[in-house]
């Protein structure tokens, strides 16, 4: 499955959460966004099996380098999207363009933002879960 529009604003939204404060809390991304903490819960699960955060047990959560590369490279496609957005017949707000360059952006492939970090680094590959692990 590869990352919509949601994933993208959530990864963003932690990004520049990111710039300003150490600890991001679930509740801090879901006050951003004026979602709810479930909602972002289930975002954040995605976004971890992804290799894009980390957790803790207490709720903080951390952008990894990957993460860190992929919402770089999605910031920077908005940025060039809005940059060149195209002409439509009626006027948008600031808000419906980003919506657009969003779902623009999200109907690339994930190739397009973690390419370059899987040649770099390797590409992530989801630890498999033992049977043991299963039934804690």
């Amino acid at each position: 499955m590869e990352l919509t529009a949601a994933h993208l604003r959530y990864l963003l939204a932690i990004y520049e959460v990111s710039q300003t404060h150490l600890d991001i809390s679930s509740r801090s991304i879901a006050e951003k966004l004026g979602v709810t903490k479930p909602s972002v819960v289930r975002i954040m699960n995605l976004l971890m099996e992804r290799g894009m955060i980390v957790k803790e047990h207490y709720g903080k959560i951390y952008l990894t380098d990957r993460g860190i590369f992929v919402a770089k490279a999605v910031n920077a496609q908005l940025k060039e999207v809005l940059a060149h957005f195209p002409p439509v017949c009626i006027e948008l707000t600031e808000e419906e363009k980003m919506a657009a360059a969003l779902a623009l952006t999200s109907a690339l492939p994930e190739r397009a933002f973690s390419g370059r970090y899987d040649q770099l680094f390797g590409s992530f590959e989801p630890e498999e879960t033992t049977e043991m692990e299963k039934a804690q």
